[in-house]
């Protein structure tokens, strides 16, 4: 029995294994290409884990460098009140000073002063 449309059946056994073989390098470029893409995908996760722990490393240490700063700056703070007070008490002994010291010049001046507020 002949085969339709003039074609003999060892020629379409022959294309379609040539089909079949087109098909299975196809499916095998494509799994390859699948195993690629995976392989390059893992590769870019492991440099974004890498890349974030760095980064919290990163921040811990800043955390911490930021908290000591803090400590620094209270500390300087309450030293600051302290000469700011210190300072304060100093202008006002400064001042009575300056009084006892006018009041002895102006004794030393007139001695009249010092006899009229006598009570001796």
């Amino acid at each position: 029995m002949a085969a339709p449309c003039g074609v003999s059946t060892s020629d379409g056994s022959h294309k379609e294994n040539l089909i079949d073989e087109r098909k299975r390098k196809r499916m095998e470029s494509n799994r390859e290409s699948a195993r690629r893409s995976r392989i390059r995908k893992q590769i870019q996760l492991d440099k974004l884990t890498s890349e974030a722990n760095e980064l919290k490393k990163e921040k811990n240490k800043l955390a911490y460098a930021l908290c000591e700063t803090k400590k620094g700056c209270l500390i300087v703070e309450t030293e600051n009140s302290v000469l700011r007070s210190q300072a304060f008490e100093l202008a006002n002994r400064l001042e009575a000073l300056k009084l006892i010291l006018r009041q002895m010049d102006i004794l030393a001046v007139d001695p009249w002063y010092l006899n009229q507020y006598s009570y001796y």
